[in-house]
């Protein structure tokens, strides 16, 4: 029974997390004990507690590990296919084209973090995770990171404000960002980013 579940939710290289695991009747001992079963036997792959993965086969024939990055990914941000964060702060600046600079600890905003902001390890990678403004979905966003760089315009971005927002500028319409999607949840953020508007002279789309 768990092991067809497994098969038909879950792809190679796609993290299993035993919390998102879901079968009626299946106790949480008889789960950890199947788990084990099929670990023993080379079935699935155990990166950490909690935390599984059919592995993915490379060109020579051997398994390949799975990468803090992708746990953190699918655990912090694309949850089973559903968005639940996105990046942030320096990592995302980095990957609006606003800054050169590859972060060494990756920046994530989540609906699962812990607390308003926090500094965990995956295996031998950090990551800081922060709590959203508002609970994060596939409609809003693009929004909240259009924001969230204007919030952190003066500390992660590399490049002149002007610069800065001609890139922005570039993303809003590139993504249909309008006032109206943006008065939705600017008053989420603190003042200092009416300013940074300003000072960017970025445009959205009017209407």
């Amino acid at each position: 029974m768990l092991y067809q579940y497994l098969k038909e939710n879950y792809i190679q290289g796609e993290p299993i997390f035993t919390g998102d695991i879901d079968i009626p009747g299946m106790t949480e001992e008889n789960l950890r004990y199947h788990l084990k079963k099929y670990t023993d036997s080379g079935i699935i792959c155990r990166f950490e507690p909690g935390v599984y993965y059919f592995p993915k086969i490379d060109i020579f024939g051997e398994r390949m590990v799975l990468s803090p990055d992708a746990v953190a990914v699918h655990k912090y941000i694309l949850r089973r296919g559903k968005r639940v964060g996105y990046f942030s702060g320096y990592t995302l600046a980095n990957r609006m084209g606003l800054s050169t600079q590859v972060p060494f600890t990756q920046e994530i905003c989540s609906n699962y973090a812990p607390a308003l902001v926090r500094k965990i390890t995956i295996k031998n990678r950090q990551y800081i995770l922060r709590r959203p403004v508002v609970e994060v979905t596939e409609e809003n966003v693009l929004v909240l990171q259009f924001l969230d760089c204007l919030k952190d315009i003066e500390k992660c971005a590399e490049m002149d404000l002007e610069k800065c927002g001609k890139i922005l500028t570039e993303y809003a319409r590139k993504n249909a960002i309008t006032k109206k999607r943006l008065d939705k949840y600017i008053t989420n953020y603190p003042t200092k980013i009416y300013k940074a508007i300003y000072e960017t002279e970025v445009e959205y789309v009017s209407s």
